[in-house]
Order: C-alpha cells, then sequence, then structure tokens
C-alpha cells in the first residue's frame, strides 16, 4: 500500500499589472496525505483553514484532481484515506483551492507508480483551472512567469530577492460574487499600455528586492479598479498602511487578500492594516510571511 505527502504553498497571482502571468509563492503551505486501503472507502478528512467548508466526499477539490488521473488511465485505488491540513484561507486569492487541486493531481499520478510526467501534470491541473499562474507557481515556488496560448504552456522561474511580506485577509460577505461580475470586455488601450510598460520594471524589482522601485511598477490598472470598491475601508486600509511603513501595496489574486511590501515594521504595518480594516467595520487577519522557494514537496512510502 502506498502513502504520499504533498506540501504545496500559497501562490500570489495578478501580481500587480502582472496579469494572469507573474505569481509568486508564499510560506503558508496546504499539507495533503494520502493512503491507499484494503477496501473500498474513501475517507477524507480536514483541519486547518477551510475545513468544513468543502464537501468531504468526491467533490473536495482533492479528490477531484485524483480523479482526472483516474479517468485518464482509466484506473484508481480501491480505497483511500485522504487527510488535509491547510494553512492557506481559502476563497480569498491565495491560491488555496489550486493547491488543492493541484495536489490531488500530483498525488494520484505517484499512486499509479507515475504514468505521467511532471509536465503532464502540469498540463492537467492547467485544464482543471483554466489559467497557468497559479498553479506554474505552486509547483515551482518563488517567482514565475506563464502564459497559455492554445492549450500550450510556456513558463519560466525568474530570480527574486528574499522578501518578508504582510498578508491581510478581509472577511467580506459576497465579495467572491461581487468580483466574478467585476470583468469588462474592454479596456482602454491606455491602461493596458501601462500595466504592459510596468512588467519589465516589475520583475527587476522584485529581482533586486528593490522596494522604491517596486512602490512606483505594483499599481494595475486594469483589474485592481473594479475589484477596490467591493472591499470597505480599502483607501483607509492602504494609507494606515503607509503610514506605518509600508512601501507597496497590491491585492492578491482577485482578492479579498492585499499584500504590502516593506523593508521593515511588518508587525506594526499588519496591526495597522487590521485596525484600519476593523475601522471600517471589516474583521480581518494577518500573516508575516516570506517568500517560499521550495514549491512542491512530495514523500512516498510503501507499507505493508
Amino acid at each position: 500500500m502506498r502513502k504520499v505527502k504533498i506540501s504545496l504553498p500559497a501562490t500570489i497571482t495578478n501580481l500587480g499589472p502582472g496579469l494572469n502571468s507573474l505569481g509568486l509563492a508564499l510560506s503558508l503551505r496546504a499539507t495533503v496525505e494520502i493512503r491507499e486501503r484494503s477496501d473500498e472507502q474513501l475517507i477524507v478528512e480536514t483541519e486547518g483553514e477551510g475545513a468544513g467548508r468543502y464537501s468531504i466526499g468526491l467533490r473536495h477539490p482533492v479528490v477531484l484532481g485524483m480523479i482526472r488521473v483516474f479517468q485518464q488511465v482509466e484506473r484508481a485505488p480501491l480505497g483511500m484515506t485522504i487527510k488535509v491540513d491547510s494553512k492557506i484561507p481559502p476563497a480569498c486569492g491565495l491560491g488555496a483551492e489550486t493547491a488543492f487541486l493541484l495536489a490531488g493531481i500530483i498525488a494520484a499520478n505517484n499512486l499509479l507508480g507515475n504514468p505521467f510526467s511532471r509536465e503532464q501534470t502540469l498540463d492537467l491541473a492547467v485544464q482543471a483551472v483554466k489559467r497557468a499562474d497559479a498553479v506554474v507557481t505552486a509547483m515551482l515556488g518563488g517567482l514565475t512567469a506563464s502564459t497559455l496560448n492554445d492549450g500550450i504552456i510556456t513558463h519560466r522561474a525568474l530570480p527574486i530577492a528574499p522578501l518578508t511580506l504582510i498578508a491581510v485577509v478581509p472577511e467580506i460577505e459576497s465579495y467572491a460574487e461581487n468580483a466574478r461580475r467585476a470583468s469588462p470586455e474592454r479596456v482602454p488601450l491606455s491602461d493596458a499600455l501601462a500595466n504592459l510598460s510596468k512588467m519589465p520594471l516589475l520583475v527587476e524589482a522584485l529581482r533586486g528586492g528593490d522596494l522604491k522601485l517596486l512602490a512606483n511598477v505594483l499599481d494595475d490598472q486594469l483589474r485592481a479598479p473594479l475589484l477596490r470598491p467591493h472591499i470597505p475601508g480599502y483607501g483607509h486600509v492602504v494609507e494606515m498602511a503607509r503610514r506605518s511603513g509600508a512601501q507597496a501595496i497590491t491585492l492578491s489574486g482577485d482578492g479579498p487578500a492585499l499584500i504590502a511590501f516593506a523593508e521593515k515594521n511588518h508587525k506594526q504595518i499588519a496591526e495597522a492594516m487590521q485596525t484600519a480594516f476593523q475601522n471600517s467595520g471589516v474583521k480581518a487577519r494577518t500573516w508575516l510571511l516570506n517568500t517560499d522557494m521550495q514549491g512542491v514537496v512530495l514523500s512516498v512510502a510503501q507499507s505493508a
């Protein structure tokens, strides 16, 4: 009987102007352990962030990821016990759902003796989520660039300086529904060109840890302006963060998680942002995080 244990990092996507292209891995992790069983039972146990949020049967994201592999090869283990322990808050733009699905795909591939290569498992995950950035970043760690054209993924790991970031996750009812509607069919050419012009400088700022440069090129003019109005107190939170020493602030993914970059005073900045949200009637949690350079961590064991 095989046992597979997989750990995957949280991810920031839509990083500033790098929409659907740049991703950054963070030191919050989801861990999934899967054991084959001698009976036909499927047991899914969850703890940590998001426990109880998802179905604990066939509809759990880890299981959905596994099913994609089983369908491809037309075989599956008789039964499984799946234990999920996540430190990544769900549904806030930090990639928890992608981490679960990717963990399921990688685990199923290993349980079946690796019928698919690493690139093929990456393809399966991207087919499921319809975007490459979060999947590539969770798998590789660090800073990545990726694009998906006609179903073909092109990606690279990019150099990045060690960084400490502040993640702030506000609890906003109906935010996800509002964010889904905030997608215009057309955007002004001037805003699209502004985003494109910042990309090389954004990559350079992250490579060198140049937070002064980062502050000048992190703003997204296409997606973020449509999402910010759905975050109560957003302007006040950003102002308090800057007064406390934050040099650059961005949404993570489609939000509502906010990420602040700073050279020092990280704890004070986190407290200032949390208090600013509270003053706006919004409960929020904070984390001090480092960039994650490991990506997927996998162990496989055989038992009698």
